[in-house]
């Protein structure tokens, strides 16, 4: 069957995520901190209209066939079209605010700007009759919360999800693109009973809480044979939380790891422009000329997003360009060219925005127009900084140095495994699925992604002579 934004969201379904006292949690003594890298802010927005949706395949650059909330690409629909929310988002919204307050997580209805990493949650209320989710989420297990561009759904019911708790769903949701996993604690959002038990949450008995102690991980099941159930996929994560016992997860811990003690304390002030190495507007360049600029951007929550354009009709139909001579150089996998966060969830911005080297080499000539933006993780943006330049010479197929160039990761492919089918947990580049429908109406199945597609942002091939490195986890 093919898979609409109708049946894409109406697939499957995980358990709630919980609400501690906010006093309480400041008091204690620092969290451990994520497997990876030290505790890190993340951003959920939730629509309240709809939103475009675009299947990953057909993704303006390529998301080596993952989802991207910048983008609106999203793994394993198959025809673009509009998610609308459901009638109670706006009850979804307050839930979540108030059970994911003690977290360093920033709850919004307002999209930030596409270079800004966040996570997606689709508020879809459709009923599928043949849909096999026991959970009615559609979501990739994201393993140490990574990456930080997930999308992931909710639906009003499966086959074998009926009148679910749509707040406890909807932290189901968030709990696995945060890296959470079912547990067998009836107490905690992510409770998920056996086949022998009607299997799934226990929807009569919702919860909001995350629990703060080492309990049982436990598998999901096959929706489309109860009989078999799907392995565990971040269970070296989990351990590190218990004292390395094998099996154990502790969900509370583990969420304050990854986001840090909330909440997440509102900004309004927009990053600061420290230093810009650019052109003057106006200005010409002589022929074998690049673009070479270089900004350093600060923000008093230490964390910076970016994005430079270059567009001229010297650049279209080149590769990494649209038709138009569009392309960049930005965070958030959203661009041809990404500044890649290497182990952490973000670009360290202390090291600067530049565009160099993929496009200091000699381009064509003719007119270019550079924009560079930036915003901080709330999504305070400065006035964009707009420079107009024209490099001498006629047009051509510019200075590729294809022997080398700079290296970055191919955009938003090199963190998590490609989202698979219901509650299932796939083995991957840093995760699997549980209960995703995002890429079927059924649960159970892998579907592992090691490579990016051949889409949108080929400098590799062409102009600038970029050698994208795509980062997998191995252990």
């Amino acid at each position: 069957m093919k898979r609409t934004i109708a049946t894409l969201f109406a697939t499957s379904s995980f358990a709630i995520a919980a609400t501690a006292n906010a006093d309480e949690l400041q008091s204690r003594p620092e969290p451990l901190g994520a497997y990876d890298y030290d505790a890190a802010p993340a951003v959920l927005f939730v629509p309240t209209e709809p939103v475009d949706l675009v299947p990953a395949t057909m993704c303006p650059v390529s998301t080596g066939g993952q989802s991207n909330s910048g983008l609106g690409c999203i793994a394993g629909l198959e025809e673009a079209g509009p998610s609308t929310p459901g009638a109670d988002v706006a009850d979804i919204v307050d839930g979540l605010t108030t059970a994911l307050a003690p977290y360093n997580v920033r709850v919004t209805t307002t999209r930030p700007p596409e270079y800004v990493p966040y996570l997606m949650l689709l508020v879809n209320d459709t009923v599928s009759k043949t849909g096999t989710s026991y959970t009615c989420t559609g979501a990739p297990i994201g393993c140490d919360a990574k990456p930080r561009h997930e999308i992931a759904s909710i639906s009003g019911g499966t086959m074998n999800c009926d009148m679910p708790d749509r707040v406890q769903s909807a932290l189901i949701a968030f709990g696995y693109i945060s890296g959470l996993e079912n547990t067998d604690d009836p107490t905690d959002v992510m409770y998920y009973r056996p086949a022998s038990d009607t299997g799934g949450p226990d929807w009569t008995m919702p919860s909001t809480t995350f629990v703060d102690t080492c309990v049982n991980q436990v598998e999901s099941i096959d929706g489309e044979d109860n009989t078999m159930t799907n392995n565990l996929v971040c269970g070296y994560v989990h351990e590190s939380y218990c004292d390395m016992q094998d099996g154990q997860i502790n969900p509370h811990q583990e969420l304050l790891g990854v986001y840090g003690a909330g909440p997440f304390v509102e900004d309004t002030t927009p990053p600061t422009v420290d230093m810009m190495t650019i052109a003057n507007d106006g200005d010409v360049l002589p022929a074998g000329s690049g673009i070479d600029f270089q900004a350093m951007v600060s923000d008093d929550s230490n964390l910076v997003f970016a994005r430079w354009t270059i567009e001229s009709p010297a650049l279209a139909g080149l590769p990494g360009a649209d038709e138009n001579g569009r392309t960049c150089k930005g965070t958030n996998g959203v661009c041809a060219v990404e500044y890649s966060g290497g182990a952490a969830p973000y670009y360290d911005s202390s090291a600067g925005f530049s565009t160099g080297p993929e496009f200091a080499g000699a381009l064509p000539g003719g007119d270019y127009t550079v924009t560079f933006e930036a915003s901080d993780l709330s999504g305070n943006t400065i006035e964009p900084i707009v420079v107009h330049v024209t490099i001498e010479g006629d047009g051509g197929t510019g200075g590729a140095d294809t022997s080398g160039g700079g290296s970055a990761s191919a955009s938003a492919s090199d963190t998590n495994a490609s989202d698979s089918n219901g509650d299932s947990s796939s083995e991957g580049s840093g995760g699997g699925s549980a209960d995703s429908g995002q890429t079927d109406d059924s649960d159970g199945g892998c579907s592992c992604t090691t490579e990016p597609g051949a889409g949108g942002g080929a400098f590799a091939l062409g102009l600038f002579g970029l050698a994208f490195a795509r980062r997998r986890n191995r252990r």
